[in-house]
Order: structure tokens, then sequence, then C-alpha cells
């Protein structure tokens, strides 16, 4: 059978192994094209389709002609006859038709259907045609709008121009679509992408429809522009660039575009202390200044907060000053002047009785004052620190927003997290009349804090680990981040806090009676989160309900947080920075004892829990026990690198707790540097020298699966040295191991064979998964010497003894995936394609767990080679990807090499030459590492079909 690739969209072509088919009639073509989008066909849709206008028999005797060209130009088997009028492709025949392989993320990239495709008329082809690219359009247009939507929530601009411009491409007329996607971009701070988008808009409408965008888009574009033109986005300041905020900044320019009958007038800001509020209110009020509206700005004080209409008469400072300069011209009468000067000069006292009766006067006043001023003049009242401000000046704003509509007056005002409940009651006859909208401002994220120490330090744009120290320090917090950028510049990278920055903590912290201290004490010599019973272990003399309540009150005052994993309730600091300043100030003993206490509270559930691991590292490290931190550092690594440096491993039941996310090689840069500092220890008593063996056997055991078999062996070779100076079993029987693992991946069977007896011979009784295991292993030896008999026989006992040891824990079920995976080497080998795919189907099957091991990986690869030897290359292709993502997800390069080969002969075999040219390049360098003889003998065959 020829290979046939179909292109459908863009200028269709057709090719059969590679050469381009050119039919000698545009009708074949149409046929052709026709047949790919409906699979079946009769011959009476296909005669009215191309040849409406002939009489039924020189249609039939067309059509006839044009099955035979197809036939003759691609194949004879390439077309079926169905039933008595049907005409089908052969379902079986391997075709590749573009639109049927289009992948999610190319959405609107494939071209038109059938584009300067033509046939002269045929008008029922050309409604057929277009019919399907309508079809088309709707779909890309879905599958846009939900990339759109996504692009939308992860806030990533290129995808949201990429998909922004396929829906405008696919509905160019529709103003909506316009107007939504301008919204999107500056929502996003692309301000001038949004503008750009309005001259598009309004060039096409001028040349296409002679008309202009409605008020409603102009109105936007007004309003874009305003806070582009406003709003400084580049540049460094000597503090903090401003950056970021950029949703909420152009929230407040749609605040400000309020008109009359609109309910809400006053915008409250929220955030903790230090995370830029004044900073954003100092911009909100830049915008309203581009909106020629005046701004009148008070800070509330703590120590105004008992002085009644403190932040007012800032305000009304202000007023007169904007009639003195000229900003405010004609705006009060000589009356409503003389009253200005008696609420500046007279002043309400202290006293709260004789307040409440001046109370009435001044709102009458102001009230008054501010109705001849917006007969003129629009106005934004900005309060910031409104926690700090008194009753009567709350009363007299709340009242003020009622009296005056929101096109003409409007309040911002800013407040601290913490005194949330107390801002909340006092405006709460705005909230009543949903008068108030709030904005939540939260810490810079990880990539804008990136962002701000690219301009502000440039100098640590390559050390990403230091940028994410000072991320992790001040969690993004804007006041921190200042005043830690402020103290690098003056004395280099050092994540030691300003005094100013201590000042503030200390402030925070005044506060706290002396158990909230204690309770925060113990808190912050945990390094992550902590559960109520870890806190209980350390607070002893605590009942339980006591403690809740101190932890709730921290949480008020916003010092530290809950965090719910699953059902599980946890607590941590708000800041990090907090935990690491309430740390450093208690004593070195008091520190040692609780690391001391937690330590061997985690060293009991290790046995249990796998995760409590880096725990004990953690605490043991801390109290200066660095035995003991390098002997469960190393029995981490151990369990990890099970997982990733294995194929088919034996899994502890915690070692699921890894889940499906290992990264690729993490702890690979951790894992080398301990073991240098294990393996140069000075000390030989027998501790030390079992570390270093285990040591010795991780490292070698990672070297032989990256490739690098030199060091490898040499290292597992010294851990067999003092395995059996040590008499360790268990350790010497991994080496072994480790040994055929390397003979297998070159193929050695001579090696193979000799520590596999060697294994089976030093086996103790009551230790049956060595022995499944290694049975396994000789089973592998006969598959490769073709004692195919032998072979399964030896594999069914070892798949017989797993499946005994298996409880349902999951322990065993990658080695019994192993075992049905060798019994399909043996039918793969001779070519016995069906039994081979059944065995490799139920190692899927057995192998699928918490944990996605190397050996699945490598199942696919064999699945891929069979189906690749039975024609199925498309089937192949997805099991061979599979195959690839499996094992590069674990940076595993053994069976990569193979996995990368046949993916590059499957292309050869499908026609993408580019595409298997990248494959064959990436599995030319892996096999170089591994260096197996099968994958080499494929490789020169794929390098001569190539050439």
């Amino acid at each position: 059978m020829k290979k046939v690739e179909i292109n459908l969209c863009g200028n269709p072509t057709i090719f059969a192994d590679g050469e381009k088919v050119n039919f000698p009639y545009k009708k074949v073509e149409g046929f052709l094209y026709y047949l790919c989008i409906r699979k079946t066909v009769t011959r009476e849709e296909v005669i009215c389709l191309l040849w409406g206008d002939e009489d039924e028999t020189t249609g039939k005797k067309k059509l006839r002609d044009a099955v035979y060209q197809v036939r003759r130009f691609i194949d004879k088997d390439f077309l079926v006859t169905t039933g008595h009028t049907g005409i089908a492709l052969n379902p079986d025949y391997p075709v590749m038709i573009d639109l049927e392989r289009r992948e999610d993320g190319d959405v609107g990239q494939s071209g038109v259907f059938l584009d300067h495709f033509y046939i002269k008329n045929c008008y029922e082809f050309e409604e057929w045609v277009e019919g399907v690219r309508e079809g088309q359009r709707q779909n890309i247009s879905k599958s846009a709008r939900e990339h759109l939507d996504d692009a939308r929530e992860k806030n990533d601009l290129s995808l949201i121009q990429k998909y922004s411009n396929i829906l405008i491409k696919n509905d160019p007329y529709n103003e909506e679509l316009y107007y939504e996607i301008m919204n999107v971009y500056a929502e996003n701070g692309n301000y001038t992408m949004a503008i750009r988008l309005y001259y598009d808009l309004m060039k096409l409408f001028q040349d296409d429809l002679d008309m202009e965008p409605s008020q409603k888009v102009k109105d936007l574009f007004h309003r874009v522009f305003n806070v582009k033109e406003h709003v400084k986005t580049e540049g460094v300041s000597v503090d903090l660039p401003f950056i970021g905020r950029k949703k909420e900044l152009y929230e407040i320019s749609g605040f400000l575009e309020r008109t009359a009958g609109e309910k809400v007038g006053c915008l409250a800001v929220e955030g903790e202390e230090g995370v830029g509020k004044t900073s954003f209110l100092e911009c909100g009020l830049k915008l309203a200044l581009g909106k020629q509206m005046i701004t009148l700005y008070a800070v509330c004080y703590r120590q105004g907060a008992d002085f009644f209409l403190n932040p007012w008469n800032d305000i009304f400072q202000e007023v007169r000053q904007c009639i003195e300069n000229g900003t405010m011209k004609g705006a009060l009468s000589p009356d409503e002047e003389e009253k200005l000067s008696q609420l500046l000069n007279r002043g309400v006292g202290d006293d709260r009785e004789s307040g409440r009766l001046t109370y009435q006067m001044i709102e009458k006043t102001v009230i008054s004052l501010f109705t001849e001023i917006t007969k003129k003049y629009r106005i934004v009242l900005a309060f910031d620190d409104i926690q700090w401000m008194d009753q009567m000046s709350f009363q007299l704003m709340c009242r003020l927003q009622f009296m005056l509509e929101p096109d003409v007056l409007l309040t911002i005002c800013t407040y601290n997290r913490s005194s949330e409940a107390e801002v909340t009651e006092a405006l709460e006859p705005l909230v009543r009349r949903d008068s108030v909208k709030l904005i939540a401002l939260q810490p810079f994220t990880k990539e804008e804090t990136d962002e701000i120490l690219h301009k502000s330090l440039p100098e640590l744009d390559t050390e990403p680990e230091k940028r994410q120290k000072l991320y992790e320090l001040t969690d993004g917090n804007a006041f921190f981040l200042t005043e830690m950028i402020n103290i690098i510049r003056e004395k280099g990278y050092t994540l030691e806090k300003s005094p100013k920055t201590n000042f503030v903590i200390k402030a925070r912290l005044s506060g706290i009676s002396q158990d909230e201290k204690e309770v925060l004490d113990c808190m912050s010599v945990f390094p992550e989160k902590i559960s109520i019973e870890e806190i209980e272990l350390l607070m002893k003399g605590m009942d339980r309900l006591t403690l809740l309540k101190i932890l709730e009150r921290l949480q008020e005052g916003f010092l530290i947080k809950e965090v719910l994993v699953g059902w599980n309730v946890y607590y941590k600091f708000v800041h990090r920075i907090f935990q690491e300043y309430i740390y450093e100030k208690q004593s070195n003993g008091k520190k040692q004892l609780y690391h001391k206490m937690l330590a061997a509270y985690y060293e009991a559930q290790a046995e249990q829990d796998f995760t409590v691991l880096p725990l004990v590292v953690y605490h043991y490290d801390k109290c200066h026990d660095q035995v003991k931190a390098y002997q469960y550092q190393i029995r981490y690594l151990k369990e990890f690198y099970t997982v990733i440096n294995e194929n088919f491993p034996v899994l502890h039941t915690e070692a699921s707790d890894f889940g499906d996310d290992f990264g690729v090689m993490a702890e690979a840069a951790k894992m080398l540097e301990l073991a240098e500092d294990v393996i140069n220890l000075k000390d030989d008593s027998r501790e030390i020298r079992k570390m270093k063996m285990e040591m010795h056997y991780i490292k070698g055991r990672y070297d032989i699966a990256m490739g690098d078999y030199d060091s490898g062996i040499a290292n597992i070779e010294k851990s067999i040295f003092l395995a059996q100076k040590l008499n360790a079993h268990k350790n010497l029987l991994a080496c072994y191991k480790q040994q055929v693992f390397h003979g297998i991946q070159r193929e050695d069977l001579e090696k193979v064979d000799k520590y596999v007896t060697l294994g089976l011979g030093c086996i103790k009784k009551e230790e049956r998964d060595e022995y499944a295991t290694f049975l396994r292993l000789k089973g592998w030896y006969h598959v490769q010497r073709q004692e195919y008999r032998m072979a399964e026989d030896v594999l069914q006992k070892a798949l017989m003894v797993f499946r005994e040891l298996e409880d349902g824990g999951g322990k065993y079920t990658a080695s019994i995936a192993a075992c049905f995976n060798y019994i399909g080497d043996i039918y793969r080998i001779q070519d016995r394609y069906d039994e081979a795919l059944e065995y490799y189907m139920k190692g899927i099957t057995v192998g699928q767990g918490p944990v996605e091991t190397n050996g699945i990986g490598q199942v696919y690869c064999n699945i891929g080679q069979v189906m690749y030897c039975q024609g199925r290359f498309l089937e192949a292709w997805n099991y061979l990807e599979r195959a690839r993502e499996c094992l590069e997800k674990n940076g595993y390069r053994w069976g990569l090499e193979r996995a990368e080969t046949y993916l590059a002969m499957t292309c050869l075999k499908t026609g993408r030459k580019e595409e298997a040219a990248e494959h064959y390049s990436r599995a030319v360098g892996l096999s170089a590492k591994i260096g197996n003889p099968t994958t080499e003998q494929l490789l020169e065959a794929v390098k001569r079909e190539m050439n």
C-alpha cells in the first residue's frame, strides 16, 4: 500500500509515497475531496454534486471515470464499493488527512478549506464547499473563544493576541467583538494593542462601510487612551517602579466613568500593610486628572483618630487652594467662600458633645459647598488609610456621597486588611445601598517581582535562585521588597533586613499578648505549614480550645493564615519575613530544643509516612546533628531515585506520595552535592561507612541511568566492596541489580548472566520479592538468547510470586507489568504481533498507578514498535509520543533513544521528512550515551533511508 497524504486546508494537495498527484481534470479532485469529508457517499449524490447539469447516463459514465482516475493515480485498493450504490475510502488504507489530525493548539493555523480551488460552473459543489468553510469558521471561533478565555485566566498576553486575531479574522465586522477584545487588552495593561485595535476597526469601517465606530467603542478608546497617558509603567524610580495592578487600574478607570443614575459612588481599596495601596491610589488620581476631574486628597493618621473631622480639614484646605490657584475658578459665590473660611478657621474641638452640635452645621455647609462646586466640576475625594478615620468623618463622607450623584462626585479610599471588620461597619450605610465597589490589592506575583527586580537589580537577571529567595522572603509585599532592593543596592546581595523593616515588624508585633508571642515563636521553627497537633507538641501546657482562640486572633491580625489541604487545616505565616524575624529573636537554646523535639517526633512517624523525611532532615540539620541529617537525606534520595532511575521498581507504598510529577531530575544537583559531602567525610566509623556505601549506590545508579557508565560502574563497585565489608546483604543485592541493568542497556548477556546468578545464589528464603525480581531478569536473559519456552516459564513463575506478594497497595504492580512486558517481547521477536500486543496492554493496565514509572514508557514504546511493524503508523506514532513524554518527564535516557528512533521511522513512512530528521538527530545524541547495539543498527537503517 502507498502512503497517502491529503491536505484539504489552504491550497489542496495530494501525495502518494511522497510524490504529488495531479489528476487530469478538476472534478476528479473535487470528487476525492468530497469523499475525504463524507467518507462514504452514494453515486446519486456525487452525480448531483458534480454533474448535475448532465443527464443520468452521462453522469454515471463520468463518475465511473473519476473512480478509475483515483484508483489509477493513487492505488486500486484506495476506494471500495459499499452496497449497490455506495463508494467509500478504504478504512484499512493508511491515509493521512490534515483536517483529522489538527492539534488542539493549531486553532486557526490550518488555512481555509479548499482555498483557491474552483470548479467552473459547478454551483452545487461551490455551495457544499462554502458550507464546510462556514462549519470550519464556527469550529475555529468556538475553539479560539475557549482558548481566549483560558488565556485571560492566565493573563497570557501572547495567547490573548493570538486567539483574538483568529476571532476577528473570522468575524471582521463584529463591533461587539472589537469592544470585548479592547477591554481584554486594557485589563492586562496592553493599552497600545487596545488603541491599535480601535484604529484598525475605524479604518475597516471607513474603507468598507463608510461609517464610524459606535459611541460606545469611542468612549472605550478614550478611556484606554487616558489610562495609557497617565499611568507610568516604564522606568525605574528611586523607590519602587509601579508595576502590575493592570486589571485594578483599569477598574478604577471604569469607575471614573460613572454617569447619573448609577449606584456605585465609592471605591474602597483594601490590602495588607505595605502592599502598595498609597501608590495605587496616587495612580488612580492621575487617571482622574486625565479626565479633567479635580482631586481632593487627605491622609488619615493613627494620631488623628480621636479628633473629629480631622481628615476633612485637609480636604477643606485643598478646596481653598484650588480656588486660589484658579483650578475651581468661579465655583463658589462670595457667600459660599465665606462659609468655607468659617469651616477652616473655626474648628470643631475635642469635646464630643460640642462636636455633635457643631456637626449638623458642618454637614449642611459641606453639602451646600460641594453642591455648588459640582455644578461646574467633577470631583474625586481620596482618603488614604481610613481605618484611622473618626466616626464623624465617616458619617460626613457617606452623607455627601448620598446627596450627590456619582457622575459629579466620587470617593476613593484605602484601608488596611487587618481593619476590614471596623471599616465595613463604618461604611455600612453605603454598603446597604450597593454604593460601594471593593478592590482587593494582592502582593506582587512571582512574575511581577521578577519584573521589578529586572528593572531595579538587573545584575540578578542570571541568578534565578537569588530572585526566588527574595520573593520567598518578601512574599511580593511592596514595602518589604523596596527595603530589600535598597539594602542590596547599598551592601550587595544579602537577605539582611533593613532597620526600617525591623522597625515595622516590631511595631506590628508590639500589640500581641505573651501567649500569642509564644505561639508565634513555636510556629517560626517550622519550615512550612503547621497543623494544630504539631503546635500542641511544643505548647504542652495549653489546651486546644485556648490555642484555637489564640490562632484566630493571630489570623484576625493578619499575622498568620489558615491553609486547607483536603479536609486538613494548617497554619502558616502571612509573610515569611515575619517568620524570619521572630525566629532570629529567640535564644539559640530555645530554638535547638524545639528542633530536637520536632526531629524526634517526625523520626517516629517516618517509618509509616515517607513524606515527613524532609522534615526529619530539616530539624536534625537545624539542631546540628549532621550524621542524622545525612542518614535521612540518603534514605529520602534512595527512595526518590528508585522511581526515577529504574524502569520497573519495587515501590514502597509511601513512595506513591511523590505523586505523578517528579519534574526532570529536579533533585539531581542536590543529590550529587550530598554525595560529594558524604563520600569526602573523614570519619571511618561503621555508621559513616554505611552512609558512604548508600551514597556510592545512589550516585552509581543515577550515572548508569544517565548513560555515564564508567562513573556509574565505579561507584557501584565501591558500594559492593563496602556492602561486603559491612555484611549489608540488602545493599549487595541492590548493587547486583544495577550491574544487571547496565548489562541489559548494553545487551551484555554474559554480564547479565553473571550477576543474576550471583543474586539468586545469595537470596534468603524469606526474600521472595528479591527472588521474583532476579527471576524476571533471568527471563529477559533467556528472551535475548532466543530460548523462548524457558523464558516464558521463568517469567510466568516470577509473575506468580509477585501476584502472591501483591496486597493491593501497589508495591509490586510495576514488577508485574515488567513480566507482561518481557512476555510480550517473546511474541514480538517472533512476529506474533497480536499476542505481543495482548501482553503489552496487560502490562499497561496493571502498571497504571499513582506513580507512572519509566517502565510504562518502555511498554508504550514496545506497543508503538509492534504497530509500526503492522503498518499502523498513526497509532504507532501516538504510542511512541506517549513513551517519549513519559521518559522525558523523569529525564530518563535509556529507552528514549529507541522511542526517538521509531518516531523518526514512523515520520519517514508518513512523508514527514523534516520531523523525521529532528527525531533522528535526538536519537543519535542519546544513543551515543546509551550505546545499545540494537538501536545503533536501527539508526544506521534510518540514516540510509533519509539519504
